[in-house]
């Protein structure tokens, strides 16, 4: 009889980080530099990576589409956020909610998986060398990415047709954006159902996924401490370990949103949280890989110096002759 009363909504109101008018603006300014920052860093890395032919392997063909999804995940998001803090108008139509947490489900689904495989790739690196080149194949990799999309889309099926068949009493959503725990506190159906369903795929897929991470720098690190070379010890910690910074940041904070009761979760500290793998790990992400990486340090200031080289006709010449090789051995490999 409560259902039946229920009047349909077609709209949502997203409420944001807070009510108070006189930071709004400072609020817009710090996340579109953000937002800016994460476009542009992540950007650059695609094209190093795509127009160097000695990054075209395993390891940065993983790193450019962790580049990829961030750079669709940061914009499925922030811009509807930017708009909250200057409009007035704070509402968001239901297809919009819908098609924004469907892609938000197949974006963070898929990147779980892609950090795990980041992760088993620098397993075989380290402790498998020599059987590195013969398993890591272009192909198997161009399988292992497909299949977390793959995954992601699964999965975000499930949860936007089982959160978006609720019945809901309210329209306002206290949160930046149309995420599962928000929305299933406006409902006045039984969300027995969409609890169990969040907590098994969310615990199986985050933590599948970390416990895979887990078992390979376990196995990595037993090898670092066996490496007598000081040269191979740092360049090794190095990568490695911006990888597991990655893996804490991002498991860490969705571990603490979606693999929490109910009962003990608080609005304050879940946007707390979701900013850190929403807006934050897209930033860094960048900053990580470039920083730590010497490959893409090297790619990036030999651009730099090729942009000031006198002869810079010559430079763009080859330039665009490796986009050329890139996209024939990219057909090539597939």
């Amino acid at each position: 009889m409560v259902e039946k009363n229920v009047t349909r909504v077609t709209s949502f109101l997203l409420l944001g980080f807070t009510n108070r008018d006189d930071i709004l603006l400072l609020l817009f300014v710090i996340f579109f530099l953000i937002y800016v920052f994460t476009l542009w860093g992540n950007i650059t890395i695609l094209i190093l990576i795509f127009s160097n032919n000695q990054l075209h392997r395993p390891m940065y063909f993983f790193l450019g589409n962790l580049a990829c999804l961030d750079i669709i995940y940061c914009t499925v998001i922030t811009p509807k956020m930017l708009c909250t803090f200057l409009m007035k108008d704070k509402s968001i139509t239901h297809v919009s909610c819908v098609l924004q947490m469907f892609l938000f489900a197949v974006l963070i689904s898929s990147e779980s998986i892609l950090l795990a495989l980041m992760a088993y790739d620098r397993y075989l690196a380290v402790c498998k060398p020599l059987r590195y080149q013969s398993m890591m194949t272009p192909r198997f990799c161009l399988w292992l990415v497909g299949g977390a999309y793959l995954w992601g889309l699964v999965q975000s099926l499930f949860h936007t047709c089982f959160t978006f068949q609720l019945s809901f009493c309210k329209s306002e959503i206290d949160y930046f954006f149309c995420d599962i725990p928000p929305l299933l506190k406006l409902s006045c159906s039984d969300t027995f159902v969409n609890e169990v369903v969040l907590f098994t795929f969310c615990g199986f897929n985050e933590g599948g996924s970390a416990l895979v991470v887990v078992i390979s720098y376990v196995f990595i690190v037993s090898s670092i401490l066996r490496i007598r070379s000081d040269t191979g010890l740092r360049k090794t910690a190095s990568t490695c370990m911006s990888h597991f910074l990655v893996f804490t940041l991002y498991y860490g904070s969705l571990f603490f949103i979606y693999l929490k009761p109910r009962s003990r979760r608080s609005v304050e500290t879940d946007r707390v949280a979701s900013v850190i793998y929403t807006v934050a790990i897209p930033m860094l992400n960048p900053i990580i890989y470039s920083m730590r990486n010497q490959d893409i340090k090297d790619s990036l200031q030999k651009v730099f110096k090729s942009l000031w080289a006198p002869d810079r006709a010559v430079y763009w010449g080859s330039y665009c002759s490796g986009w050329s090789e890139s996209l024939r051995s990219l057909c090539t490999d597939c």
